[in-house]
């Protein structure tokens, strides 16, 4: 069976590559980045791929369903509402780029690319002008110290986040000097963050400090403005940590969490059980169609937002709880005899711990939604429900990330 990734790209491969302007999608010597579709195709040819792909992946798991028409992204390039760039020193030069794969030796190398067709022109701008501030002499010692730099947010209100190897007083003057300069230069910046790792992780807001080095208590420090970042879908308003999880494209968010309302048919008898809550996006987006809600997740700087955010809505019906959602640890967020219950699951995309969903299954939920962001462990996921003698209804998948080759799909499973 082919994986959806592979599907999609074969499709696209066969399309001849669209013409790029200056700096767009390539390196300043004009190598064409290949990390997404966006430089390749069009939105519009990219669309006309991808629904059969999906039919012909859906059908492959061998369902009795076909799935819905792919619900498309309102914007269909520059709509990453998160991204981030790698430092490189190469030789005496520093520069801030994309990570690239070579599909031959499958060795990572730098991309110093102008701008990327899926983010916003704003971040473009912003890590131009990180770079060039970097550049200058004065600047010379922080510029090692340097890991990546993240810009959450779009082009009304976007936040940077700077990981550094190193923060403390010793360049805390420079981070300061670095951030004014900044926040004056690019005015959709709200706010600027120190995110201190100091193994260097691959991943770019990870890491723990080295043994025996004395280390900054607090990994995230800020420097200049706003505390969370904020959005807004329907007339719930959120507000979050920078280091909360948080989905990279809001415009197709409202249209995202009708389909999931619509498909558990909420009504105000309803028990909703939201697990993966984050900073209460459905959670809270429901509160007024049901009873109650219970929402969950392991982060507990999410849970907190979470709570904040409930109290800032003026929803009394939600109670949020920080804890590992395991099959050891749920059940003491569950009442014996409790009718009417539906299940929202939106997990990481390693996807659901062992034997969560055959506890899940045993509360006998009238209605589960459960959102897969990897289409790699929908087989085993959907698996695992059909043996606790729940079966997929409707299937709805959404260009969450358009230019790649990854699909969200909202799946409905019932009791048969």
């Amino acid at each position: 069976m082919k994986k959806l990734s592979e599907l999609l790209t074969e499709a696209v491969s066969q399309h001849p590559s669209r013409k790029l302007s200056e700096g767009e999608c390539q390196t300043t010597k004009q190598q064409r980045c290949s990390l997404c579709f966006a430089s390749k195709i069009d939105y519009a040819t990219e669309l006309k791929n991808k629904q059969h792909a999906i039919d012909e992946f859906w059908s492959s798991l061998g369902t009795s369903i076909k799935p819905e028409p792919l619900i498309t992204s309102p914007l269909g390039r520059n709509y990453r509402t998160v991204s981030k760039r790698k430092a490189f020193i190469v030789g005496t030069s520093f520069f801030l780029g994309l990570i690239g794969v070579d599909d031959d030796s499958a060795k990572s190398y730098p991309m110093d690319i102008d701008r990327c067709s899926i983010e916003p022109e704003s971040h473009a701008h912003i890590y131009s002008i990180i770079q060039e501030l970097l550049q200058r002499k004065e600047q010379s010692n922080l510029v090692k110290e340097f890991n990546y730099v993240i810009v959450k947010g779009d082009d009304r209100e976007a936040t940077v986040i700077l990981n550094l190897n190193h923060f403390s007083s010793s360049n805390r003057r420079e981070v300061n000097a670095l951030s004014k300069s900044l926040t004056f230069k690019a005015k959709n910046v709200q706010g600027v963050y120190v995110f201190v790792d100091e193994e260097r992780s691959k991943y770019y807001l990870s890491g723990t400090p080295r043994k025996g080095v004395q280390s900054n208590p607090k990994p995230l420090t800020k420097i200049y403005g706003n505390e969370k970042l904020f959005h807004k879908t329907g007339n719930v308003k959120f507000l979050y940590s920078p280091l909360s999880f948080s989905q990279t494209n809001h415009s197709i968010l409202e249209s995202f969490i009708a389909t999931a309302g619509n498909l558990l048919s909420l009504s105000k008898s309803d028990m909703l059980y939201d697990l993966y809550c984050g900073y209460g996006l459905f959670s809270l987006s429901f509160a007024s169609q049901v009873k109650n809600v219970v929402g969950i997740e392991l982060s507990r700087s999410s849970i907190q937002d979470a709570i904040e955010n409930a109290k800032r809505n003026k929803l009394n019906n939600v109670r949020f709880h920080a804890a590992d959602i395991s099959a050891e640890i749920l059940p003491r967020f569950f009442k014996m005899e409790t009718h009417n219950l539906k299940f929202l699951i939106d997990p990481p995309r390693n996807g659901t711990s062992e034997d969560v969903i055959e506890f899940a299954a045993e509360q006998q939920p009238q209605k589960v939604v459960h959102i897969f962001c990897n289409s790699e462990i929908i087989e085993k996921e959907l698996r695992k429900w059909k043996q606790c003698g729940y079966l997929p209804t409707k299937v709805q998948p959404f260009d969450m990330f358009p230019g790649t080759s990854e699909i969200e799909m909202m799946v409905l499973l019932e009791k048969q």
